[in-house]
């Protein structure tokens, strides 16, 4: 991965997301942009657009409420999705499904990138945050909507449920 996408270094890009995350409120979620740096070699390979990424406070105080999460369980997800388990097509055109390795209750964390349009044609934006079920991953990829793995994860998240790790064996 190049450290040299990510304006401030990945580490330090990943740190002040942190930082921000942290002081993060109802109160503040409208005036929050999150930052989350340049997408990484592995993002570039599956088509995402060399344009920063963030996250609008606003969108992400919404996906908390609905999907009952904390703005903390998602401390480092900057690093996550530069390296994720794995992605997918999304469902609308444009956009990718992050399989990251932040766990939120016994589920793994998808990020929805997609890329800029109107006022954001200059960035690509996370439009979702959410948990997915074991199920519904495996119905992805026997649908061949997996982009990539990562072989070093993909093993120990795949072979949990043998739903998951029959669905990937089909898949390849």
């Amino acid at each position: 991965m190049k450290e040299n996408l990510f304006s401030k270094g990945k580490e330090a890009t990943n740190a002040d997301f942190n930082s921000k995350l942290q002081s993060f409120s109802p109160e503040t979620a409208d005036k929050t942009i999150f930052s989350l740096g340049r997408p990484s070699d592995i993002l570039l390979g599956i088509g995402i657009e060399d344009k920063p990424l963030k996250l609008y406070g606003s969108k992400l105080l919404k996906k908390i409420k609905k999907h009952g999460f904390n703005a903390t369980d998602l401390m480092n997800l900057s690093n996550a999705i530069a390296d994720p388990i794995a992605i997918f097509k999304g469902n609308r055109i444009d956009s990718f499904s992050i399989l990251t390795k932040i766990v939120i209750n016994d589920n793994n964390v998808f990020a929805i990138i997609e890329t800029g349009k109107g006022q954001d044609v200059s960035f690509n934006v996370i439009t979702s945050i959410y948990k997915k079920s074991n199920e519904q991953i495996s119905n992805w990829i026997n649908e061949g909507k997996m982009l990539y793995s990562n072989k070093e994860k993909t093993p120990d998240y795949f072979n949990s449920p043998a739903s998951i790790a029959g669905a990937q064996s089909n898949q390849e």
